[in-house]
């Protein structure tokens, strides 16, 4: 077994995988090990070569002196020396390295395993393995698929902040978080869009620079560092989160940006306010206020019914449940959860609440909003002079998904698929419960009860008539609780306690 450490780009895996093409060696003689990124982010050894640039000049020197004699050599597990043919690489098509280099930025523990998988299986013959009925093939497209979206949500959703300009360049400063390693790619996009302003995209894991004429990528330097978290942090007493703060004719750049982006009419793009969790408004600011208005209807509003559910070999139908909800397998959450969280309330209650899913606390517990995000649902519910006694509450997915980060248990939110598996549960409850009135709690809520094709954006401020139901969407509270604005967090308070005001007028008459 070869243990190859790269550093975690594309550009080196690259390299070191057209080595071992040549030296012969197979998939399953290799353990991919990322760098640690100390020597990966520039730092060099005492000959002035970089991490990347030793591996590959060892990686080279190999498949030189292999290929020189016609061999090449490995060791198995008992030491002994083995040995392979080299191998001339044929061509590879500029499509398939597109895709490896779109796959390879999923951040997972087997993506340069996978990729040279399929390129050894590719070269060697097996041109199936693109295919979507092959395994490597369809995970191969799943992970492009992935990767694709969330480089469109970062072009259209990342919101920047204008710097003082007495500070210099950049003039704009932005904050994403991304699931995967899409910087380099998505900022290579995103750079021609933005004509010659200067502007710094930071992630946490490097950050992309622009003087308005050549594109950086790699880790801050201190000062530009300061720059992001001062960004980060800054608000404007005239301006929600993430909005431009000035009136100056540069912010109308990122103004123009948005609208075109956005097109300021319905759409099915979620908005990430200025470093603020998934669960929020879909939309900038300016605009998002702006539908609100129009919006606020008494009238309640109809939408359309999702299309049907597609099933692959891939994604099978779900199986029907035998047991109780403790015993359901319909997704692979139940694996990692401490409980599965049935709703509470009375049996016949007039008002139904929806979440998203049980929290840390939750999950543990084994009983729903009982952790921080039910205890700003009691002080809603009591500006709203509601009862929580007279409401069933209740979540659309009924284990918790969490990921780990830093030795900690950290929230995710739940795939499609997963809320899709949860919905048996939930038209139980609603059957079961009956409820005049549902307030969903956030997207993933409103998604589950009326389709993945609705967004919380849109019906802000409305009510929705849908399967013989009235729903009125909101935000979640935990939305309210990650949120570092002060007047925004107000604001959301504010709209929580409006649902609630108008599920009790409905329920009233």
């Amino acid at each position: 077994m070869q243990r190859i450490p790269i550093e975690p780009s594309f550009a080196a895996w690259r390299r070191a995988a057209r080595a071992l093409l040549r030296q012969g060696v197979e998939p399953g003689q290799i353990e991919w090990i990322e760098s640690d990124g100390a020597v990966a982010h520039g730092e060099s050894d005492e000959n002035g070569n970089s991490g990347a640039a030793r591996q590959d000049t060892r990686s080279s020197a190999a498949a030189g002196t292999e290929a020189a004699s016609g061999t090449s050599g490995t060791s198995n597990a008992s030491g002994t020396a083995t040995t392979t043919t080299a191998f001339a690489v044929p061509a590879i098509p500029r499509e398939l390295l597109a895709r490896l280099k779109t796959a390879g930025c999923f951040r997972a523990p087997d993506r340069w395993a996978l990729l040279y998988r399929v390129l050894w299986r590719w070269t060697h013959g097996e041109r199936n393995v693109l295919d979507p009925g092959d395994a490597d093939g369809a995970l191969l497209d799943q992970r492009v698929q992935a990767i694709e979206r969330e480089t469109d949500d970062l072009l259209a959703l990342t919101l920047f902040r204008r710097r003082d300009p007495s500070m210099g360049p950049p003039e704009f400063v932005g904050w994403y978080e991304p699931h995967h390693d899409l910087l380099e790619r998505a900022a290579a996009r995103f750079a021609p869009r933005t004509g010659n302003s200067t502007w710094m995209l930071t992630t946490p894991r490097g950050a992309a620079f622009w003087n308005g004429m050549l594109l950086r990528i790699g880790q801050p330097l201190p000062d530009e560092a300061a720059h992001a978290a001062e960004a980060s942090q800054a608000s404007a007493a005239s301006a929600m989160t993430g909005e431009a703060i000035t009136s100056e004719p540069t912010e109308a750049l990122w103004l123009a940006y948005y609208a075109s982006a956005f097109n300021a009419a319905p759409s099915s793009v979620p908005l990430r306010y200025w470093r603020t969790p998934p669960a929020g408004p879909p939309l900038p600011a300016h605009l998002a206020r702006e539908r609100s208005r129009l919006g606020a209807q008494s009238a309640p509003v109809t939408v359309p019914d999702a299309p049907p559910v597609e099933y692959s070999a891939l994604t099978p139908p779900f199986r029907e449940p035998t047991g109780p909800l403790a015993t359901c397998r319909r997704c692979a959450l139940w694996r990692n959860a401490t409980h599965a969280v049935a709703g509470a309330g009375p049996a016949h209650a007039a008002i139904m609440v929806v979440g998203e899913q049980p929290s840390e606390q939750e999950d543990r517990q084994g009983e729903p909003f009982t952790g921080p995000a039910g205890q700003l649902l009691d002080a809603v519910l009591a500006r709203a002079g509601v009862e929580r006694a007279a409401l069933y509450l209740t979540c659309a997915v009924k284990h918790y998904k969490w990921e780990l980060l830093d030795q900690q248990r950290v929230h995710r939110t739940p795939a499609r698929r997963e809320v899709e598996a949860c919905h048996y549960w939930l038209e139980e409850e609603l059957a079961r419960i009956a409820p005049r009135v549902v307030v969903t709690l956030g997207p993933t809520a409103l998604k589950a009860l009326t389709g993945a094709h609705v967004n919380l954006s849109e019906y802000l401020g409305q009510t929705i008539a849908h399967g013989g139901r009235l729903i009125v969407p909101t935000y979640h509270p935990s939305y309210a609780l990650r949120t570092a604005d002060a007047r925004l967090r107000n604001d959301i308070e504010a709209t929580i306690v409006t649902a609630f005001s108008r599920a009790a007028k409905l329920v009233e008459g």
